[in-house]
């Protein structure tokens, strides 16, 4: 494509028949089921349930079992109808066609009485010709759903052979069968989520008419050569006729994306094109001026998110007919490094991920569908979410197998925030058919989904499933292993892993997470032991370990799935529960418990280490039992967490380490419910969306007991960094690439945890100091001047009873050790207990709120006074939504301050009113 300049066509010399033009159907339409006579207005985009909500038909569906008592719904048919008119002028088109960008899911649509399409995948966009189905004016459509229940259950009978699993676990008063329609695999329950079984058309619908040609989707990807930056576009045409010798001009545009203004302009380049019925794309390699500098796209924490709009305008020389589609994406390069740890190669591979030649630590979580509900999924609840994220300095995070392929505002925020998506492909825990059907089915979705996506920045890679590598490792000794085998291949290499192939063959794809990676390839696809720590990404949960300690966690390549139950905050509960419900194992709570004895598992671990609440009112218990299983999760990710941090640099001896990946299980909710989540369903932070304010910071300073000794880390992962091999051993460590300091000031903002890492170089001081639990004054403090060798480096090791020895503490049960970045402690800091906290001397603290100021807009500052020092310091703000610069931390000193970020207008009394705060003796 010649990129010289422009080729103008001019207008007037086109024959303008009808210009192109879409008709929405969106709005208010009829939502029926003739068999029970209910019949309500329902908008689209929507759903039966939100349709009968906003009637008043049924309640709300997650108020206490509604979720049981409603599945009535989800079991039968449901019809969506409207009319709507077309003029004479657009039923002189040469093509009509219907375009539903999603059913959900089994569904045949009519117009006029006229069958013109059946859906059976809800993640697939559909398009029908339905001119010969038009007449003038009047107009009508019918979308006839079937029940997704009824329709899985009858392709399960259909099959030659059972395909597990057949149903959910009973806890999860689930539905059965989902893995064998092509649906949101949670909508029938997991094991934090309700089952509703959703019918209805959950995207956008409407009329396209047209003469000649049209542009029906452009991708984009692009690589870095000797030559600069290549984009690679491809231009898929929809065609009003099957006749050849069509033709067109296409304009090119690429802008630099400057907010609001218009930007830059990087290119403007045109190019003819004739289209046929055998020749409907257009491709397109176009290499950038090398004299124009480029602004990369980084993660968050290591550069700006530049992005580009990439403009694609074709207009026909047949009509005049003019259609523009625009890809914003960003540059960067990215590569999965897995190589030989060292020489022996039965120590593994590496696998980290190099962004713009930088190897980089996934600080992440996962993500779930935000509502059971998608309709009810605004943008502006996306940025809470995923801004919560990125504030908390996550750079990474997986959306899901289990639930769906996310709207183009999730992926717009993704890349505007940095936060890499590891995207699951919508398969999960499960095995899967492997009939013509099914994969027909498949491969529509996967093609669909992949030239939406692919432009986006922030997509890292594809990963075929969520954990059906592992269910299928142990089926091995089972009955039908070699066809359960047999259709996981058919699945997800023939068809899946072949038309990401053909689609997006520069982005990585793994065939399931966990997996070996590399050695999952060299097994055919399914290894031995798909949670190696030698190999790929794992999951791990152990809820029977002390997670407060970090000697049971794998030392793997990365983890992508780690996690520990709590409830979500008390005033999130208010929405769906009763006074009665409101204990600790009420009827309703174990009922919102989907996770086999979750209830007990979670106080298990929580009474491991804090004495159980008394409390005669049993409203207060239950908010005290709340509080305390959020601590006990929050202790464990993190605990868990700066475990993974530590090891990013370092191999064992057994070839375990190098660890370049924690995410952590799981970032939202879909109800009020106990889940892994550190964000629940109301948007307020959990606390252990707090510590991960500090546990992923980019700089951290991690205490550990080893036995009886004590090691304390220094990481530092987000300075530009290098692979280096030890020239003797052959064995990979990370090491700063060279020494960083921008010459920043460290400011007074407590929100601000990066202003240490502004002001250091790759050596600074770490001030350790043991306090006596009854004392505000450290007992004894040491100075430790360290030079980091590697991303993350031990600076300093000793014997746990020579140093309370030397503080003059008696005994670990009086003391406990903070630590801290710097002589002066900026934020940068951390402790740990010598003992269990509920066998130590920690004394009765009276934690005030002494002073409420608005400090500008929707930010405020709160003081604390507290009279001992309080562990675990929980501030809450009821009814009143944002979130605290800290909270859930150790309070040391008789006062201090943290800020409050409100997400609503709200004064200074309102706020005041609303607060309250705790401590864990208080």
């Amino acid at each position: 494509m010649s990129v010289a300049g422009v080729i103008t066509v001019a207008l007037c010399c086109l024959r303008v028949a009808h210009a192109y033009l879409t008709i929405s159907l969106n709005g208010t339409w009829t939502v029926s089921n003739q068999n029970i006579g209910l019949s309500v207005p329902g908008q689209v985009p929507g759903s039966v349930h939100t349709a009968l909500m906003a009637n008043d038909a049924i309640a709300d569906p997650l108020y206490r079992d509604n979720d049981v008592k409603l599945t009535w719904i989800g079991n039968v048919n449901w019809t969506y109808s409207r009319d709507f008119e077309v003029n004479n002028s657009v039923l002189k088109s040469q093509a009509i066609q219907l375009v539903a960008e999603g059913l959900d899911t089994i569904a045949t649509v009519y117009i006029n009485g006229i069958m013109v399409g059946k859906s059976d995948n809800m993640f697939v966009k559909y398009t029908f010709d339905v001119k010969s189905a038009l007449k003038p004016l009047n107009n009508s459509i019918v979308v006839s759903f079937q029940s997704a229940v009824d329709y899985a259950a009858k392709q399960a009978a259909q099959s030659q052979y059972p395909i597990p699993p057949v149903c959910p676990s009973a806890v999860q008063n689930g539905q059965c069968h989902v893995n064998f329609i092509r649906k949101e695999q949670c909508s029938f329950s997991w094991d934090w989520g309700p089952s509703f079984p959703t019918q209805g058309i959950w995207k956008s619908i409407y009329l396209t008419a047209f003469d000649s040609s049209i542009i029906e989707e452009v991708t984009v990807d692009h690589f870095e050569g000797s030559d600069g930056w290549t984009l690679e576009v491809r231009v898929f045409f929809n065609l009003a006729t099957n006749t050849s010798g069509i033709g067109g001009m296409v304009e090119l545009q690429i802008l630099e994306v400057n907010g609001s203004e218009p930007g830059n302009m990087v290119l403007s380049s045109s190019q003819a094109v004739m289209l046929s019925s055998f020749s409907r794309t257009l491709s397109l390699n176009i290499t950038l001026p090398k004299d124009y500098p480029i602004k990369r796209w980084w993660p968050n924490g290591y550069g700006n998110q530049s992005l580009y709009d990439v403009i694609v305008t074709y207009t026909s020389t047949v009509t005049g007919e003019v259609t523009t589609k625009v890809r914003r994406i960003g540059f960067r390069t990215v590569e999965l490094v897995q190589t030989n740890v060292s020489r022996d190669p039965l120590q593994g591979l590496t696998f980290y991920f190099r962004i713009n030649g930088l190897p980089v630590f996934l600080k992440g979580t996962n993500w779930i569908p935000a509502d059971s509900f998608q309709e009810r999924i605004t943008k502006d609840r996306l940025r809470i979410l995923l801004q919560s994220a990125a504030d908390a300095h996550i750079n990474s995070m997986r959306v899901w197998g289990g639930g769906v392929y996310e709207s183009e505002d999730f992926y717009d925020l993704t890349d505007e925030l940095g936060i890499m998506i590891w995207q699951d492909l919508m398969f999960s825990d499960a095995l899967y058919p492997s009939n013509p059907d099914f994969l027909n089915s498949v491969t529509q979705e996967i093609q669909y989904q992949t030239r939406r996506l692919m432009h986006r920045p922030s997509i890292l890679l594809w990963s075929g499933n969520n954990e059906n590598e592992g269910i299928l490792t142990q089926r091995r000794s089972a009955p039908n292993y070699e066809l359960y085998y047999d259709d996981y291949i058919k699945l997800y290499i023939d068809t899946v892993m072949t038309v990401l192939q053909q689609e997006n063959p520069r982005r990585q794809f793994v065939p399931s997470s966990p997996s070996d990676g590399a050695e999952t390839v060299k097994e055919g696809y399914v290894a031995q032991n798909p949670y190696s720590d030698l190999y790929g990404d794992v999951h791990f949960y152990d809820y029977n370990m002390d997670q407060w300690k970090p000697d049971g966690f794998p030392i793997p390549r990365m983890t992508t799935e780690f996690g520990l139950q709590s409830w979500c905050n008390f005033d999130t509960l208010l929405d769906v529960f009763e006074e009665e419900d409101l204990s600790y194992y009420s009827d309703q709570a174990v009922h919102r418990e989907h996770h086999q004895g979750g209830l007990a598992q979670m106080a298990n671990e929580t009474f491991r280490h804090l004495n159980t609440p008394q409390d005669d009112n049993p409203v207060q218990l239950f908010k005290s039992l709340i509080y305390m299983t959020q601590i006990s999760q929050a202790m464990s990710i993190k605990t868990q967490s700066e475990h993974y941090r530590r090891h990013q640099s370092e191999l064992l001896s057994d070839g375990r380490g190098l660890t370049m990946g924690a995410l952590y299980w799981q970032l939202n909710d879909i109800w009020q419910a106990p889940t892994w989540a550190s964000i629940d369903y109301s948007g307020r932070w959990k606390m252990l969306h707090y510590y991960a304010l500090r546990f992923f910071n980019p700089l951290m300073v991690s205490p550990v007991l080893n036995g009886s000794t004590l090691d304390i880390y220094v990481v530092m992962d987000e300075i530009p960094s290098r692979e280096v091999r030890d020239p003797v051993t052959g064995n990979l460590r990370f090491e700063p690439s060279h020494t960083y300091e921008d010459g920043g000031q460290a400011g007074e903002d407590p929100e601000d945890l990066l202003r240490l890492q502004r002001r250091l170089r790759q050596s600074g001081v770490v001030m350790m100091k043991i306090y006596s639990w009854s004392s505000f004054t450290p007992l004894f403090t040491w100075r430790i001047e360290y030079s980091l060798n590697t991303t993350a480096d031990s600076v300093f090791q000793g014997d746990v009873s020579t140093l309370l020895s030397q503080a003059g503490c008696h005994n670990g049960t009086e003391c406990f050790l903070y630590v801290h970045l710097d002589d002066v402690d900026y934020g940068l800091n951390n402790w740990l207990s010598f003992a269990e906290l509920k066998d130590s001397s920690l004394q009765k603290a009276e934690v005030t709120i002494t002073e409420v100021t608005q400090i500008s807009g929707h930010t405020f500052s709160i003081a604390l006074s507290t009279t001992a020092i309080a562990p675990f310091v929980w501030l809450e703000t009821g009814q009143v939504m944002g979130r605290f610069s800290d909270n859930g931390f150790l309070l040391l000193q008789p006062a201090t301050s943290v800020l409050f970020y409100a997400w609503q207008d709200v004064t200074v009394d309102m706020l005041r009113n609303s607060l309250s705060v705790r401590a864990l003796l208080g």
